[in-house]
């Protein structure tokens, strides 16, 4: 073999061997990043809940009061 032939495939097999070393961590990297959206979408979900219950109850509260200001209705008549 010429000192050519060994380089070119002492390079082929370096840069496959760092093809597959970043492969292997891009698809460690993935199962991380489905288990972070699965946990952060837990998260929301149980925050979301009590939220919506309080952004009800002043709405509840914010229509009480336009329907008790609809029955004390100030008439003003100026000259």
């Amino acid at each position: 073999m010429d000192i050519t032939q060994i380089v070119v495939v002492i390079s082929l097999l370096s840069i496959s061997g760092v093809i597959v070393a970043v492969g292997i961590y891009f698809i460690k990297l993935i199962k991380d990043l489905r288990i972070t959206v699965s946990q952060t979408n837990e998260i929301l979900t149980s925050v979301s809940q009590p939220v919506n219950s309080i952004s009800e109850f002043f709405m509840g509260f914010k229509n009480g009061f336009t329907l008790l200001n609809s029955f004390f209705k100030k008439n003003k008549k100026e000259k």
